[in-house]
Order: structure tokens, then sequence, then C-alpha cells
């Protein structure tokens, strides 16, 4: 597995989570705490973990 599969697999990973989590919260299975903490921590790894690892595996 090439480094640009890597980061393809785990972009993948990321969005199941966020989706999977916008359906937990759309069937009231999850508090909006819980919703909102998993968007913020999905969003500071897109913004700042996601680049730093694109810069690793060049």
């Amino acid at each position: 597995m090439n480094n640009q599969q890597r980061l393809k697999l785990i972009g993948y990973v990321v969005l199941i989570v966020l989706l999977a989590n916008l359906f937990l919260f759309a069937f009231q299975l999850v508090n909006w705490i819980f919703f909102w903490g998993i968007i913020i921590i999905g969003a500071v790894f897109v913004w700042k973990v996601l680049p730093w690892l694109k810069k690793k595996f060049r």
C-alpha cells in the first residue's frame, strides 16, 4: 500500500465516522454534545493533522 492509498483510506475512515455520527444523531442515539464533539474533532483532524500527514508521507 503506497502513501497516497493510505491517505485516501484515512480520509474515507474519517468520512465514515462523521456520517455514522450524523446518522446516530438523526435517530437520537447520541446527544448533541457528543455529536458536536465528534464534528469538532473531525474538523481539527482535517484542518491540522491531515496536511501534516500529507507532508510526512511525501
